[in-house]
């Protein structure tokens, strides 16, 4: 590969590499992915890749009968959005997410936590 090539191979690397960052994926939560959990949370909360535009961004919980049982108080600060849950029983639980990045691109995803 010429050194022509390569400049324009790392251009192109690095532009692809900046869209793709440019969307607000899910970085961690709580209560933790996938987790079993003994006490029930009073909120979920979640953490994502990018800083969220709250008017456009929620967060729901639904229990295994697909009910929602959050208290729909989506709170969005910087790129942590969280929402209260009452005192939830022992079963699985669906988290749900939609959200704007600053950016504007629009993202969502699904995980689920249980209560022993």
């Amino acid at each position: 590969m010429n050194t022509k090539h390569l400049v324009v191979f790392l251009a192109v690397s690095l532009i692809l590499v900046r869209i793709a960052d440019a969307h607000a994926f899910l970085d961690h939560a709580d209560p933790k992915v996938g987790s079993t959990i003994h006490e029930a949370p009073s909120q979920v909360t979640v953490w994502m890749t990018e800083g969220l535009e709250p008017a456009f961004s929620k967060l729901q919980v639904f229990d295994g009968k697909g009910a929602e049982v959050d208290k729909k108080d989506t709170k969005v600060n910087g790129s942590t959005m969280m929402v209260s849950v009452p005192k939830l029983a022992a079963g699985k639980y669906r988290v749900s997410w939609q959200v704007v990045a600053v950016d504007t691109h629009r993202t969502s995803g699904t995980f689920e936590f249980t209560i022993e």
